[in-house]
């Protein structure tokens, strides 16, 4: 067991340690307080800080970096007009909370140890929140609180909540104006959930590595086939345009009923989620897809069957 007296002591926020920290050398012409309370831009990483109170005397900051410190309270900063960036990942933040009012735009908090996304009610103009790799109890997922939603539902563009015990996407599929969504390394074992997320219309880019349903056979082709125009880049892959339309073709193909080796489709029906399904069992043998050196999703000539309204 490690001795207390070797662990490294934290130490508060100081006008001196700030001073050093701005890269700016401070006019000598004019008070520490006046220069301070002018900065717009304050990097206080990797600092062995514990408290950030002090960092009040900053008002007009614009980015603030805090991360790689042992911040358990985030404070000091609910009366700031101008901040947009706050970067406090790798502490030991177990709550959301003071947090300025109307201005912050981006929140770094992976790494830390919130159990629940809640007290966002002053951030409603907030368009990326970063949560990854909380330090969750074992089996626990990370949880928004209802009222966070309801707050960042039309700001939010980008969404970090990779590897958080996650199961489900019900909270995500209320955030229509998402953009870039990173879900990876968490618990999604249904691909019918994965689909869901094919609803987000302006989704960009979307990660799920990681999770047991991107280990399902033809997983991928059943993500791009269902997949809004926007979406560029799935896994951390980009999509290949011409198998986008070939995969969406032969949905749209199949949902016509038209006859195929003598037999026709079953009328489609609906799931849970609103994704088509049927009965239907087409090899539709090599893809005719060129393979792409990038390496991006379609790049590769192969077989696919399309049964019960998935790729398989």
């Amino acid at each position: 067991m490690q001795d207390d007296s070797d662990v490294p002591k934290g130490r508060e926020i100081s006008e001196q340690l700030m001073i050093a920290c701005c890269n700016l050398r401070a006019p000598t012409n004019i008070p520490v307080a006046k220069f301070l309370k002018k900065l717009s831009h304050l990097n206080l990483n990797d600092r062995r800080i514990d408290n950030m109170a002090k960092i009040s005397v900053c008002k007009s900051l614009k980015n603030l970096y805090l991360y790689n410190n042992s911040i358990r309270v985030i404070e000091g900063i609910d009366k700031f007009k101008n901040l947009t960036h706050l970067y406090l990942e790798n502490n030991k933040i177990s709550q959301i909370e003071g947090l300025p009012e109307g201005c912050l735009q981006k929140l770094y908090l992976n790494e830390n140890d919130i159990e629940v996304i809640e007290n966002l009610d002053r951030a409603s103009n907030l368009t990326e929140l970063h949560v990854a790799s909380q330090r969750l109890p074992p089996y626990q997922p990370l949880r928004f609180a209802p009222s966070v939603i309801d707050t960042i539902a039309s700001s939010l563009l980008v969404l970090n909540i990779a590897n958080n015990n996650i199961d489900t996407v019900v909270d995500v599929l209320k955030l229509p104006n998402l953009e870039k969504l990173n879900m990876s390394r968490n618990k999604i074992s249904n691909i019918d959930m994965c689909l869901a997320l094919m609803q987000l219309e302006n989704l960009r880019e979307l990660d799920l590595r990681g999770n047991p349903a991107a280990k399902m056979p033809k997983y991928t082709e059943n993500l791009i086939a269902n997949s809004p125009n926007y979406l560029a880049k799935l896994d951390g892959k980009d999509i290949i345009e011409n198998h986008r339309t070939m995969l969406k073709n032969l949905v749209a193909f199949k949902s016509r009923g038209m006859m195929v080796n003598g037999g026709r489709y079953e009328e489609q029906d609906e799931n849970e989620y609103g994704m088509a399904r049927d009965h239907s069992n087409i090899n539709l043998g090599g893809t005719g897809i060129n393979p792409d050196p990038e390496g991006g999703w379609g790049s590769a000539e192969g077989a696919l069957d399309y049964v019960g309204g998935e790729f398989r």
